[in-house]
């Protein structure tokens, strides 16, 4: 049809998060790193934590790619939160996060960090 217009995906800053109790609005900005637990997935947020038992892929669904990427199995970083970057693991504030050669060849290739 001519003349609709779809909004694009990432058109809020946030998204919304079902947790045991409420839902929560997590903004992009805001938001570290996700990691995934035993049974459920707890996204870390300056001073404060969300657990959720979401899928991950889910979660990583809702955030824009071009912000964070899944560097470890158990583990989605935020690009602006990153403090340090080396061979093998990522700090994001005290949080040492795994990481193989290849997905820091990857973080550094996609998106030009200067790491």
């Amino acid at each position: 049809m001519e003349g609709i217009v779809r909004p694009a995906k990432y058109t809020a800053d946030y998204f919304i998060l079902k947790t045991a109790h409420r839902r929560e609005k997590v903004f992009y900005k805001e938001l570290q790193y996700v990691e995934v637990m035993d049974d459920h997935i707890t996204l870390h947020l300056g001073d404060q934590k969300l657990v959720t038992t979401e899928k991950l892929d889910w979660i990583i669904s809702q955030l824009p790619a071009n912000a964070f990427m899944r560097v470890h199995r158990w583990f989605v970083v935020g690009f602006r939160h990153i403090t340090h970057l080396d061979e093998d693991h990522v700090m994001i504030g005290e949080a040492r996060i795994s990481l193989t050669v290849a997905m820091r060849k990857e973080l550094a290739k996609r998106y030009q960090l200067p790491f």
